[in-house]
């Protein structure tokens, strides 16, 4: 791929994201009379979890082929929930069973739209996997740090207050002498 078609690929994933972010699962499960996609609220919540969860992650890191595939898959999604906001059972002889079966496409799509979304949600960046080896170096510098600074505190206000209680001058000469 070109710079070009992965800058497209980019954009039409971050669009498509940023419209999937208005859909709310309950206005989808309330489209058509008597509510008939009442039925399909967890297959749509699920859905939107997924994209959310994706739009959250780190995108950087993908390659083109990978961001492109993103963005066929958050464009199929964005066109089933735009079907299932414009339904209305105008000329349906049946609108449960119209209902049914775009709840069915939500419901079973997702095994494959999971497959292919899970990698980019769940894979980490390289700058994160390298953090957390420094953030450990910080917090034992941080601890180390502390307790330097609390023999210090000790040693100071022993020498200070030697002439009150004189074991802890002797207590302050063997840490002087460790240290040394």
């Amino acid at each position: 791929m070109t710079t070009e078609s992965e800058r497209a690929a980019r954009e039409r994933l971050a669009v498509c994201l940023a419209q999937l972010a208005v859909f709310r699962a309950a206005d989808l499960a309330q489209v058509g009379p008597g509510s008939a996609l009442r039925a399909g609220f967890p297959y749509f919540e699920r859905t939107l979890a997924l994209f959310r969860r994706l739009a959250h992650s780190n995108l950087r890191d993908l390659s083109p082929e990978d961001m492109h595939a993103a963005a066929e898959q958050a464009e199929k999604a964005l066109v089933q929930f735009r079907e299932i906001m414009s339904y209305t059972c105008k000329g349906v002889q049946n609108p449960r069973k119209a209902g049914a079966v775009m709840i069915g496409s939500v419901r079973d799509g997702y095994p494959a739209l999971e497959q292919t979304l899970m990698p980019f949600i769940t894979a980490q960046p390289p700058a994160a996997r390298a953090a957390a080896p420094k953030a450990k170096r910080k917090v034992a510098f941080a601890i180390g740090l502390a307790a330097a600074a609390a023999v210090a505190a000790v040693i100071v206000a022993s020498r200070h207050a030697d002439y009150l209680y004189p074991q802890y001058t002797v207590l302050a000469e063997k840490v002087m002498n460790v240290l040394r």
